[in-house]
């Protein structure tokens, strides 16, 4: 049998069989007769030449070495460390573990040359090419680029400049070696974004192939376009995009958006679980996700728990994650990381666990590059209302009807709970306005004459429980319907004459109706005057058509009046919003059906809440449609607090005690401090259970119902504290957080290709917008290598993202461009050589300094995640991560200077001091997710005094 045999290559490490303590390596071959024999240098004696037979391995354990492969068409594995030798089947292999990702493989040593690595270079003074104090700041600035990249996706192909909470939160989640969190930023600070960065970082490392976005149906079109114009990146929505008839069909789809509402039934949710697995789930509006006290989960939150176990990576976004729910609450946590089950059951006594799984940045903290405050507070108005003779009467005489109706429910069954649920209903409606009661009790009217058959009425009880009733929500904005789905006879005798004499008072209120006159002429027509777009809230399409025709006849010259509201499709809403935010068009009014998911920040600063919603939360969400990244003014809310009615009365009574507390709580008086107040606001908002007082009162006695409400306020109020202790153990934005880390941005990227042209043998021809575009001629031998620039050598380049979108003919290079890849690759490549400078440094920053990547893997030992460092030692021997200096060392070219002559063996020592101090943030870093994997020194330099 002939057996192949294996040539140590030039600069292999080899010794004798016979004699293992002599080392050297090879530097020649020949061929004598059937024997090939190879020059060895020694170490300790003189070269000679001998046949392969007699040699083995002489690599040692901590060499560098480089992978040297036989076959042309594979790639060199690139640079490693030697970790382990072993023989096996007659030959020697060993382990190296590779720089490029960590992984450790087991080589024929035959194939592998050592290398004079940084440390090595360092000890010795050798800095090798004349260029060397250039070529080591573009080494390093190119590790230092791809790490920022590979930690925040800040650095891809994006049509955003992401902001430092958004970078600070994707690198947070990167560098956790935990891909499971629920991100509960404040509304409006970009969560999209956010996640669209921490996919993209995902993707570049090969763990985000396969991605599950779960929406509101209504946000399923923003999230496609989002995905799409932000971050180049298609998705596809189930059920409008494609349909799946057989699982195998699941093969063809890998980015995929679908309605939490749609896949939620059984049968959707059966083809869902037939897709397998999932790289990345995302959760948005998490909050929707509801597992009850008793146990009880909600279809939503059982898709949640079929999901969950398919997905490696699981993501909650929600702006109010608690929303005053202690079991709720802790039943999200559990979804996100149900390893944590038993500490989630003792988040009261133990708060500190959800620093493990959730993020929080709020509005009144974040900040832009420069340090400036995002967010430009917000004003909400009270606007008081008292009821004309007219309404009172008419209130009245509801208050009498509602009254009869409760007693007539208050029968045991299911016939006495529809009557209470209808009551309820009407209470909620007349709390909107007088044109939704009056609808309702003319669909109830008809009703009682036959005009609304069986098969033509709407029957919302058999989907809405009371509690949904009381909460509301974007899918009751037809409430005034459930008078036509109820009982044809009376809930008590002479209803039908009630009825009609509330019709008839209802027709006097409308030639009176002090609510909407007040919303016309002191809100609205100063809004006219000033050039003021106006968005519009109410709970229920019959005040919205009210609040239309009113608009439309007093203010005709304002364009049209658009429209959101549940009865319209998607891309009815959305033209709506394109309408609003690029015409002339003044005024918007929606319904619950746009309290989420409407952008409206660049158009408007202008917010009218015509009703109050029994849920305070959604207050909130309205508000989150104009307090969002973007917009530019202090937003304004007017809302009219009329006390036509029990319920009204209630909520007015309800928000005067929540601001009476806030005021105790919050300081007042300067910009950051009105955010806060603000933020507060939100906050116990969130916490009261008003919904609970309303629904419970239904002898609507205001007295009895006074001390329930300063109950739920106060009930509210140490909900809030219980909060703040739990999220005080939650990280937020930190603005020195990412300055220790080394932040890049595009500009680094501009200097970095700026700095890597020349030695690439490429021309600046000219410079354009401030250098910001350059144009550069590529040597010819590069025509046609590059996909982004087809057969051209004369080109066009930019790192300025806006500049690009502006320029057709300007290419953008991000890491998305294969050119800007092959700079980057260029720049680490042991070949281009900057590995050890000497460099000229003023006296604050004399002494030495290296780079390092710290590598981390899980507990399978796969590589998982990795971070750049720079460690600088002064001369009196202090030890610093990340000096502010260096970040100018990597953006200015430096002056070479003659290495330092000192002892090696010193040297030696000072370069084991940085490697120590790699070390220890290694071990620092290190969690029960993240296990070390390796230290990879990328390269050091001297920094020498100018005058010394």
């Amino acid at each position: 049998m002939i057996r192949d045999e294996l040539v140590p290559i030039d600069g292999c490490w080899v010794r004798r069989v016979e004699q293992s303590e002599a080392l050297g390596h090879v530097d020649g071959h020949r061929q004598f007769g059937a024997e090939t024999q190879l020059r060895v240098i020694w170490n300790s004696s003189p070269p000679e030449w001998l046949p392969r037979s007699v040699l083995r391995s002489g690599f040692q354990s901590g060499w560098s070495v480089q992978d040297v492969p036989i076959s042309a068409t594979r790639s060199s594995l690139g640079e490693g460390r030697i970790i382990g030798r072993r023989e096996l089947g007659g030959r020697d292999q060993v382990l190296v573990q590779l720089n490029r990702d960590g992984r450790s493989v087991w080589l024929p040593f035959e194939n592998l040359r050592r290398i004079k690595d940084s440390r090595l270079r360092y000890v010795r003074a050798e800095t090798g090419v004349q260029d060397h104090h250039e070529r080591f700041r573009l080494k390093v600035l190119a590790h230092a680029l791809e790490n920022w990249n590979y930690l925040t996706g800040s650095l891809d192909r994006l049509d955003v400049d992401p902001l430092p909470h958004q970078i600070q939160l994707v690198h947070r989640i990167l560098s956790s070696g935990n891909y499971n969190w629920l991100i509960a930023d404040d509304v409006g600070l970009g969560k999209t974004i956010e996640v669209g960065l921490l996919l993209a970082a995902l993707k570049r490392k090969g763990q985000a192939r396969r991605i599950l976005v779960i929406s509101p149906a209504g946000l399923t079109r923003q999230w496609q376009d989002e995905m799409e114009t932000k971050f180049a990146q298609s998705y596809q929505i189930y059920g409008r995009d494609f349909f799946v008839n057989k699982p195998e069909h699941w093969k063809l789809h890998d980015h995929v958006i679908a309605s939490m509402d749609l896949v939620k039934r059984d049968d959707h949710l059966n083809t869902l679980r037939q897709a397998g697995g999932w790289d990345v789930v995302v959760f948005d509006e998490g909050h929707k996700l509801t597992r009850y006290a008793s146990g009880e989960r909600a279809q939503r939150y059982k898709l949640a728990e079929m999901l969950r176990p398919l997905s490696n990576a699981f993501l909650l976004l929600s702006g109010t994650p608690h929303q005053g729910y202690a079991d709720r609450f802790v039943a999200l946590l559990e979804l996100v990381r149900p390893d944590l089950d038993r500490q989630l059951h003792t988040i009261v006594a133990n708060p500190e666990v959800v620093g493990e799984l959730i993020l929080r940045n709020r509005k009144s903290e974040v900040t832009d590059a420069d340090g400036n405050f995002i967010f430009k507070g917000q004003k909400v108005h009270r606007i008081p209302v008292e009821p004309s003779d007219q309404t009172n009467e008419f209130q009245e005489a509801l208050h009498d009807y509602l009254v009869r109706g409760y007693k007539a429910g208050a029968v045991a069954g299911a016939a006495g709970r529809a009557i209470g649920f209808v009551m309820t209903t009407y209470r909620k409606l007349a709390s909107s306005s007088v044109a939704s009661i009056e609808h309702a009790l003319e669909l109830r009217l008809r009703r009682l004459t036959g005009d609304i058959l069986d098969d033509e009425r709407i029957n919302f009880e058999e989907e809405l429980s009371l509690d949904d009733l009381s909460d509301g929500g974007d899918d009751q904005d037809n409430l005034p319907a459930i008078g036509s789905g109820s009982t044809a006879s009376e809930f008590f005798h002479f209803e039908k004459q009630m009825i009609d004499t509330l019709l008839g008072l209802a027709s006097k209120v409308r030639q009176n109706d002090e609510k909407l006159r007040i919303f016309l002429e002191q809100i609205i027509a100063k809004a006219v005057i000033n050039d003021n777009k106006v968005l519009i809230f109410t709970e229920y399409r019959a005040t919205q058509s009210y609040l239309e025709s009113a608009l439309r006849s007093n203010f005709p010259k304002s364009g049209d009046i658009l429209l959101i509201n549940g009865s319209m499709k998607l891309d009815e809403k959305l033209a709506a919003i394109e309408a609003f935010n690029e015409g002339q068009n003044m005024f918007l009014i929606s319904t619950e059906a746009g309290g989420e998911g409407l952008n409206l920040q660049n158009a408007c600063h202008v917010m009218v809440n015509y009703d109050l919603p029994w849920n305070p939360a959604r207050l909130l969400q309205r508000i989150g449609r104009l307090y969002r990244y973007g917009q530019q003014q202090t937003v304004v809310v007017f809302n009219l607090h009329a006390r036509d009615s029990f319920d009204n009365a209630v909520i007015d009574l309800m928000l005067q005690r929540v601001a009476q507390i806030v005021h105790d709580m919050a300081p007042v008086g300067t910009e950051f401090n009105d955010r806060l107040y603000a933020e507060i606001v939100g906050d116990i908002l969130e916490q009261v259970d008003l919904a609970s007082v309303l629904q419970s009162s239904v002898n609507m006695e205001i007295e009895h119902t006074r001390a329930q409400i300063d109950d739920a306020v106060e009930r509210a109020r140490q909900a809030k504290l219980l909060q703040d202790e739990i999220f005080a153990h939650v990280i937020g934005f930190e603005p020195e957080a990412l300055r220790g880390t080394l932040g890049f941005t595009m500009n680094h990227v501009n200097l970095f290709v700026r700095g890597m042209l020349p030695i690439i043998g490429a021309k600046i021809e000219e410079e354009l917008y401030d250098g910001r575009l350059i144009q550069i001629r590529l040597p010819e031998e590069m025509r046609g290598r590059f996909a982004e620039f087809s057969q051209k050598t004369i080109l066009r380049i930019t790192s300025d993202r806006r500049l690009a979108s502006r320029l057709k003919d300007a290419v953008l290079l991000d890491f998305e461009t294969e050119f800007f890849q092959y700079l980057v690759e260029n720049a680490k490549s042991q070949s281009f050589d900057g590995i050890y400078s000497s460099l000229c440094a003023d006296s604050a920053s004399a002494g030495s300094i290296a780079a390092f990547k710290l590598r981390w893997q899980n507990d399978q030992g796969e590589p998982l995640t990795e971070e750049f460092v720079a460690i600088y030692r002064s001369p009196t021997g202090l030890v610093e991560v990340n000096p502010s200096f260096f970040i100018r060392m990597l953006t200015s070219i430096m002056r070479p200077v003659q290495p330092p002559g000192s002892d090696p063996t010193q040297r030696a020592a000072y370069m084991d001091t940085l490697a120590a101090a790699a070390g220890q943030l290694l071990a620092n870093e290190s969690t029960r997710f993240k296990h070390p994997n390796g230290l990879v020194q990328l390269a050091a330099a001297d920094l020498s005094n100018a005058s010394s």
